[in-house]
């Protein structure tokens, strides 16, 4: 059962590479700026949950408001540094250089 699904993963990751500019076999430009966006909006997701927990926090014993603060920061240092990637993948592919 194991090797039918890691036959069957191989093979829907080749399909989803069928795209119109024809790369089967190497990434195309957008992957990385589809997947930076994808992981922003996973973190972006994830700090609303903590902020969420922090307007609870003060009645709900069970709820430490110092690392739910800890874990927003975190969450915003990332979303920085996915955006600053994002947009440098986002140069990249749209660049008038790499058209030509």
């Amino acid at each position: 059962m194991t090797r039918y699904k890691v036959c069957g993963g191989w093979a829907a990751e080749r399909l989803g590479r069928l795209k119109p500019n024809g790369a089967l076999y190497r990434r195309s430009g957008l992957s990385m700026l589809i997947e930076l966006e994808t992981l922003r909006l996973g973190v972006e997701g994830k700090s609303l949950i903590w902020r969420t927990l922090l307007a609870v926090a003060a009645g709900e014993p069970r709820l430490d408001e110092s690392q739910l603060h800890h874990l927003l920061d975190r969450a915003r240092d990332q979303i920085d540094t996915l955006e600053t990637l994002r947009l440098q993948a986002a140069a990249a592919v749209f660049s008038p250089r790499r058209a030509a």
